[in-house]
């Protein structure tokens, strides 16, 4: 019995060593491509997100600034953090973070348009549109889309709270040494399934079949870490906010609440593309996934803080 000769260039030393050269490579180059825009490219980030009015940036009003101060102080934010964060005015109706206060470069907190609004005539005069259509206010639905953007000033203190407390944290520097993590365990893993069962010997298709099977479990790795960081410090953020008194649990509430009704309006609105990206309940559809902790949930967990005697307590047993 003979067994056949690898014949590969690269399983050469020296096209291991290209190997090793490329997949260090890719390693680094997506690791920075999660990284320099939370870093070294975090202003041309906020350039990108920014919110756009006649082709100018839109600065934030007065009233926003001032409701961001008080946050400031709700959290008691050092003076040396105060000059990272950097507050602006995001695209959409979601709030926006990027970057760390660990970092030297600073920190994108993103405050959506709608904070500005009052009652629904502010709403109208905004010209909301999904779709590029314009939102019938005096509808059911589009009525209901209306009021899910109008938050009390409590409520916006609340979720602009939630926005600087993601970024006290290393989520940043965690998240992006994950895809360099998962292509090193690819190819390591290969590497060692390859000497093992003697695959350099075997049919090219076999080491083919392999390298498929270890990308997808690296895949896999990399999307587990990035989701449950995510969660991790989505949880700890909201334990964080229920410890600020009784006031802003029942604001998470309201706010969870106005995020889960627009929604189910934007559900209803963007009709078959709705329903795959939006569940009846209002949560965002993720299929395999859970990149963030669903918004039912994040809702039930100030409900229960809020009928418990003492959130301390309550706490405890979450």
């Amino acid at each position: 019995m003979t067994t056949r000769r690898p014949i590969s260039w690269f399983l050469t030393d020296q096209g291991r060593k290209f190997s090793f050269v490329v997949v260090t490579g890719t390693g680094i180059a997506l690791t920075a491509v999660r990284f320099t825009p939370h870093t070294f490219l975090i202003d041309k980030y906020r350039e990108f997100v920014h919110y756009y009015s006649a082709g100018k940036p839109v600065d934030l009003t007065k009233s926003l600034r001032d409701r961001y101060q008080r946050c400031l102080d709700i959290l008691k934010v050092s003076e040396v953090q105060r000059k990272l964060l950097k507050p602006f005015t995001v695209f959409g109706f979601d709030l926006f973070h990027a970057g760390s206060t660990g970092s030297r470069f600073g920190v994108l907190i993103g405050i959506p348009v709608n904070f500005n609004y009052n009652n629904l005539d502010d709403v109208a005069k905004d010209n909301v549109q999904v779709n590029q259509k314009p939102v019938d206010l005096s509808s059911e639905v589009g009525k209901k889309l209306g009021e899910a953007l109008i938050l009390p000033e409590k409520v916006q203190e609340f979720a602009i709270c939630r926005e600087i407390l993601m970024t006290q944290n290393n989520k940043v520097m965690f998240e992006s040494s994950y895809p360099f993590i998962s292509v090193f365990l690819v190819y390591n893993l290969s590497m060692y399934l390859n000497k093992r069962l003697n695959l350099y010997a075997a049919p090219v298709a076999m080491r083919a079949m392999l390298y498929s099977i270890t990308g997808l479990f690296g895949l896999g790795t990399y999307f587990l870490l990035k989701d449950a960081t995510e969660v991790h410090y989505e949880t700890s953020t909201d334990k964080a906010l229920v410890q600020l008194g009784k006031e802003y649990v029942e604001s998470g509430v309201v706010f969870y609440e106005k995020l889960l009704a627009r929604n189910q309006a934007l559900r209803e609105l963007m009709g078959p593309e709705g329903e795959r990206k939006y569940t009846v309940k209002g949560n965002v559809n993720y299929t395999l996934r859970q990149p963030h902790v669903a918004l039912v949930h994040r809702k039930q967990f100030f409900e229960k803080m809020l009928m418990a005697d003492d959130p301390e307590e309550g706490l405890l047993e979450t």
